[in-house]
């Protein structure tokens, strides 16, 4: 090899290592599938999931993030097992979608409305953030959720901090965070490590996927009735309703 050539080649290797990745873009739907393991839990060894989508839209120089923890599929196998004549609840197995599943997805999922949420964050030397409430009297106790994505633009880390507290009572706060890892070249998808208050640990993948089709208010009253088999209604009073930021 000619040194011109050799000096050439090198010249562009340096540039390449020089050169910032590039940054992910989040605008759009992404079905996000969860592995873990609670440590707390009596069976901490067993295997268990969750998955949800989130959308992600610009507004003007501010981020809207949409979380929808409700995902509804037309084909619910390896999902759920069922708990008796009327109660079912996840499988503690380590779901992943079937290619069915997976093509279903990839045409846009359904999601219930209720117990979605979002949040507009807005651009901060770390990143994006939500805006946090202010404390209007030391007689309030105020909840409040903070999101936020930080980290390298090309790996981000998604971040939901929950906060219960004020003047009079003792603050108690929860997090939950997913830190991307790794980018699957040629697809658009990437995962990472998934740790909820240090105890639900593992590993999550993040996968685009097509526009989100809601539910019709009567499709949602059934899948209100398939969650009350599915979680009780003890749960069910915890994942409904929606909130906006």
């Amino acid at each position: 090899m000619r040194l011109s050539t050799l000096r050439a080649a090198l010249a562009a290797a340096a540039l390449v290592a020089g050169s910032p990745a590039a940054a992910l873009d989040l605008t759009g739907t992404w079905h996000v599938l969860v592995h873990y393991k609670d440590k707390v839990a009596h069976n901490a060894d067993a295997e268990r999931w969750e998955d949800r989508v989130w959308v992600f839209e610009r507004d003007g120089d501010r981020l809207r993030w949409v979380d929808y923890p409700l995902v509804v599929l037309s084909d619910e196998d390896g999902r759920f097992e069922r708990l008796g004549t009327n109660r079912a609840s996840r499988k503690l197995v380590y779901w992943t979608p079937t290619p069915e599943q997976q093509a279903e997805l990839a045409r846009g999922p359904k999601v219930n409305s209720r117990g979605s949420k979002s949040k507009t964050l807005r651009k901060t030397e770390q990143g994006w953030a939500s805006a946090n409430a202010h404390q209007e009297s030391a007689g309030f106790i105020t909840y409040e959720e903070t999101w936020t994505v930080t980290g390298p633009p090309e790996r981000p880390v998604f971040t939901r901090t929950d906060s219960l507290g004020g003047a009079m009572a003792e603050e108690a706060e929860g997090r939950t965070l997913y830190e991307t890892t790794q980018v699957d070249e040629g697809t658009d998808s990437f995962r990472g490590k998934y740790d909820r208050d240090g105890n639900r640990l593992g590993t999550f993948v993040m996968t685009r996927v097509g526009a989100v089709e809601q539910l019709t208010p009567a499709s949602e009253e059934r899948q209100a009735e398939r969650l009350r088999e599915y979680f009780g209604l003890d749960e069910i009073g915890r994942e409904l309703g929606t909130e906006e930021e």
